[in-house]
């Protein structure tokens, strides 16, 4: 009689189906991550539409309010300009004057005068950082004002610009 030998059970039965579950596994990882990413992108875009049209809003304000101040004289030490039209953003820029006279390299005497701008959102309350209550300044700008003998303006200068996020 001729003995068969019993068959052999093969050590990798049921491999494909571990490798097709975790091929499924790895693509659900990777799926949930990117939609993650989607979604958190999607939920920020609205808080930096914000932060850019206050921003946007500011800088509009600020120009203008260098047209304005371009017109007036030294002897108008500081004041507050508001203008609600930009992006629906009501903006307060309040200026300063800082006038003053140095002496040119050549030797002459010259009127110095440089405007310090402060933007900031129309609360009724002067820009600052540091008043109670704070109204945080959103952009900081200097400039100068060239002025010919008769007192016009003839340059402008933008000396510093700040954003403050």
């Amino acid at each position: 009689m001729i003995r068969r030998r019993p068959r052999r059970e093969h050590e990798d039965r049921g491999a494909a189906l571990l490798l097709a579950v975790g091929f499924v596994v790895m693509i659900g990882a990777i799926a949930g991550g990117l939609a993650g990413l989607a979604t958190s992108g999607v939920n920020n875009r609205t808080t930096l539409e914000l932060v850019r049209n206050r921003e946007y809003a500011a800088d509009g304000a600020i120009e203008n309010a260098i047209s304005q101040v371009r017109l007036l004289t030294c002897a108008s030490l500081s004041g507050f300009i508001t203008d609600a039209s930009m992006n629906s953003i009501s903006i307060r820029v309040d200026w300063v004057n800082a006038c003053g006279v140095v002496q040119s390299s050549d030797g002459t005497i010259v009127s110095q005068r440089n405007v310090i701008f402060a933007a900031c959102l129309n609360t009724g309350s002067p820009c600052s950082d540091t008043a109670i209550p704070a109204v945080p300044v959103i952009i900081r700008a200097q400039v100068n004002l060239q002025q010919d003998l008769a007192g016009g303006v003839t340059n402008t200068y933008v000396q510093s610009w700040s954003v403050n996020r």
